[in-house]
């Protein structure tokens, strides 16, 4: 039987490769004028980035025995009506951790240390900026973790060897045991970290228990020193909330990788505010882990499409 995979967004040629072993490999095309549910009537799987994956488009192939999401959030697949289809839900949970914990930590030097700001004075020639431009060291202070899953403790491990911080981390679903061997110090409730932490870092997937997790009552909770990096999804975080936080001198800073509203509008509040830094939702996107993602993905699609079972899968049930 020859099969047909759908690429809803681009993926990276070796993932490519890996399936055109045992399918017809086919980028859809969403900027014509034929949309996308015409595009997929054959597939027996899709592969999306950003897309999002509705029961329409579910319903729009008929033949469809796998969904893959190239990347670690699942939110913009409809996974509860897939699983109902019997349809099984793939996703790439190891392959981006490194790049994204590498982000994380690289927003968190350039934020602390004025490193954009130095750059645009200087470059203004303005050398004289480096009276003022005073940055802050992240040597022992306390970063606070909400998610220590791959990324969040990847993170860690960074912070804690590096730079000799102190971690702690708010997971619900972590075992005290596990916090132990990933080197973070639990938390009972994400209002004692916010509490203690000098760096926030969030790193929990969205989902409806996370939706809006840090609005206006949390940034009341934090120290008026604090730093708050986003490098999960945007919905985690009420971003309205954050701009008063910043020009009320609730917090010190922010760092931000993803947005509520992807793209966001150019003309974005925290976009003018100088104790910014923002960037595109690439924290993931790093050569290694592009390939790792596009294989990981290509991987399980195979295996789905020859009757087995897929390493990565949100719902298993359907099996």
């Amino acid at each position: 039987m020859t099969y047909t995979v759908v690429l809803a967004d681009p993926i990276h040629e070796q993932g490519i490769a890996i399936l055109e072993q045992i399918a017809t490999v086919r980028q859809a095309n969403q900027s014509g004028s034929v949309p996308l549910t015409e595009q997929i009537r054959d597939a027996h799987a899709i592969v999306t980035r950003l897309t999002k994956v509705t029961p329409e488009l579910i319903d729009a192939a008929p033949s469809l025995r796998a969904i893959s999401r190239h990347g670690v959030g699942v939110d913009s697949v409809d996974v509860a009506y897939a699983t109902a289809r019997g349809i099984p839900v793939l996703y790439t949970p190891a392959a981006n951790a490194e790049s994204v914990a590498e982000h994380t930590l690289g927003m968190m030097l350039a934020v602390s240390k004025m490193i954009l700001l130095g750059d645009r004075a200087q470059r203004n020639g303005d050398f004289q900026s480096r009276t003022r431009l005073i940055g802050l060291e992240l040597y022992g202070k306390t970063l606070g973790i909400v998610g220590a899953g791959r990324v969040g403790s990847r993170v860690a491990r960074m912070c804690r060897a590096a730079l000799d911080m102190h971690v702690i981390a708010y997971d619900p679903y972590l075992s005290p045991d596990d916090a132990r061997l990933r080197g973070v110090e639990l938390v009972p409730e994400v209002s004692v970290l916010l509490q203690e932490a000098d760096y926030i870092s969030l790193h929990a997937p969205l989902t409806p228990e996370t939706q809006g997790l840090i609005g206006s009552r949390e940034f009341s909770m934090m120290k008026p020193t604090a730093i708050l990096i986003n490098c999960a999804r945007g919905g985690i975080l009420d971003e309205d909330a954050l701009v008063t936080a910043l020009l009320e001198g609730q917090i010190t800073g922010a760092a931000i990788d993803v947005w509520q509203e992807e793209p966001p509008p150019p003309d974005h509040p925290l976009f003018s505010l100088e104790n910014v830094i923002v960037s595109p939702h690439m924290a993931a996107h790093t050569e290694e882990a592009m390939i790792r993602m596009a294989a990981t993905l290509a991987t399980d699609i195979t295996l789905v499409l020859q009757g087995k079972r897929p390493h990565f899968c949100v719902n298993p049930e359907v099996f």
